[in-house]
């Protein structure tokens, strides 16, 4: 990053390959994802307030471990990883717990420590998960910062079970993908709603009982309410969108959960206090995951042959044109930046 604010102040340039300390791993980055999150980090917004000029954004990279430190005992030279973005400090009540997602410590890959936009990161040894076979590096990056999110939102935070029924907003982006597919396999219901025709139709795909186009139906909570006459269990919300929050609140059941992970679409919403206690619906908020729902998250994935849809992968050098594919309104998954490397 040579300054702060859009995609333009990222530079392609020469750096040192990173040092490894004892309890860490460096990893040849074959894949990383294109995330909202690196946005706010170069604009200093949020959890990057403190990012300094010359920082490597990438919060999800997946490749080859090349080198281990000198402690590390679960990890070798050669073996596929990819990474999980979160790092706890493991010591405080939080993770202690088993609440390491709210460490008092909390640390990103590609945040508070150079990330994933190079051919090398060094990370925790315990921050590198082994990659099923079946999977690619892309795949694997699109899966890391989405489906154990997606896991723990759905189980943990909402308690979704057999015979629920879900919502899902901006279920083509690539944690409403996953939401999709883990609701299916908690056993509920699934209603995905995304912003075109095509997402819509995709979501059908990936396993929704029902898929609603919200950029041609913006008020579709009566269709919902067609589908679950009583409302429904639980909403993900994942877009922060106020014009998508009117329509959830409409469509939801007495005692259900709203649980959201997204604002990149405004951010404020209006809420009625009459109608919360009336419906006595909880609203959660959920970031990141814990070490245990990601280690789950991609057992569960590997094992139930779920997608992580990857929209397209864009070489390295052509990184402004990956930001830009972000805005694609008929992106369905995660926006990937490969290396290409060329032989000696």
């Amino acid at each position: 990053m040579s300054g702060f604010g859009g995609p333009e102040v990222l530079d392609l340039t020469e750096v040192a390959v990173p040092d490894v300390g004892p309890h860490e791993v460096l990893v040849e980055v074959e894949a990383v994802g294109v995330n909202r999150i690196d946005l706010a980090t170069m604009r200093r917004e949020g959890l990057a307030h403190g990012v300094q000029l010359g920082h490597v954004p990438g919060i999800d990279p997946a490749g080859t471990v090349v080198e281990v430190g000198d402690s590390v005992i679960d990890r070798r030279v050669g073996e596929r990883v990819v990474v999980r973005p979160v790092i706890a400090c493991g010591t405080c009540v939080w993770c202690t717990d088993g609440h390491d997602d709210s460490c008092d410590s909390l640390a990103y890959v590609g945040v508070h420590r150079p990330g994933g936009f190079a051919e090398f990161v060094a990370v925790p040894s315990d921050n590198a998960h082994p990659i099923p076979e079946a999977l690619t590096f892309a795949e694997a990056a699109a899966f890391s910062h989405s489906f154990p999110v997606a896991l723990q939102m759905l189980r943990e935070r909402a308690q979704v079970g057999e015979g629920d029924t879900v919502l899902v907003t901006g279920a083509a982006g690539a944690v409403g993908v996953a939401a999709v597919q883990m609701a299916k396999h908690l056993g509920a219901r699934v209603i995905a709603a995304a912003g075109s025709s095509v997402r819509a139709e995709r979501c059908l795909g990936f396993g929704a009982d029902l898929a609603i186009d919200y950029g041609s139906r913006p008020r579709f909570a009566e269709e919902v309410r067609d589908f679950a006459p009583t409302g429904i269990s639980a909403c993900i919300e994942t877009t922060g969108a106020p014009h998508l929050w009117e329509q959830v609140v409409s469509t939801m059941g007495k005692r259900g959960q709203i649980v959201v992970c997204g604002a990149h679409v405004g951010g404020q919403v209006a809420l009625d206090l009459f109608w919360l206690f009336r419906t006595r619906v909880s609203i959660t908020g959920s970031a990141a995951s814990t070490r245990a729902a990601f280690v789950n998250a991609l057992a569960t994935f590997s094992e139930q042959g779920m997608i992580a849809p990857v929209h397209c992968v864009v070489p390295l050098a052509e990184f402004h044109r990956a930001f830009d594919l972000l805005g694609n309104r008929d992106r369905v998954g995660k926006v990937v930046l490969g290396m290409v490397r060329t032989s000696a």
